[in-house]
């Protein structure tokens, strides 16, 4: 498992790292608003910081079994992976507000055994917030999708 906790957080900052070279091109703040750049860099540090993490801990890591990467517990992973694909696939064409909302009550309902109505409500309020906070506070259109 160590080897592959290493290749993995190899991966990871060598992603990062290309994120912050690519997003220290675009353009820096304007009038007190973040630039386009911001959000990329901080959540790369953020991967940056997470995957060094990583690779320290997989040193001290003295456990030797394998990964096992196509156990029946994996199933529900890739599954989730691919439901993000379909979302974000999704999103472009039918917009952010109903996609997320779908996307959200599906894991809810996949991952708890909350009823219907908790279910649709806590969907609701969470695309609503993430919708609120990008388009009012961070000012970000969302101009993508035939709905809303």
């Amino acid at each position: 498992m160590r080897k592959g906790k290493l290749v993995l957080a190899g991966v990871f900052i060598t992603l990062s790292l290309f994120i912050i070279a690519f997003a220290l091109e675009l353009p820096a703040s304007r009038k007190g608003v973040p630039g386009p750049g911001t959000w990329p860099i901080l959540i790369s540090l953020i991967m940056l910081f997470s995957a060094i993490t990583v690779a320290i801990k997989s040193f001290n890591d003295k456990d030797k079994k394998p990964l096992g990467i196509a156990g029946k517990e994996q199933v529900r992973v890739y599954l989730s992976m691919i439901s993000l694909v379909i979302y974000l696939i999704a999103m472009t064409f039918i917009g952010f507000a109903v996609s997320t909302f779908v996307m959200l009550y599906g894991f809810i309902t996949w991952f708890s055994s909350y009823k219907w109505y908790f279910r649709v409500i806590s969907s609701f309020a969470i695309t609503a917030v993430i919708y609120c906070v990008f388009h009012y506070v961070l000012k970000v259109p969302f101009r993508f999708g035939v709905l809303f």
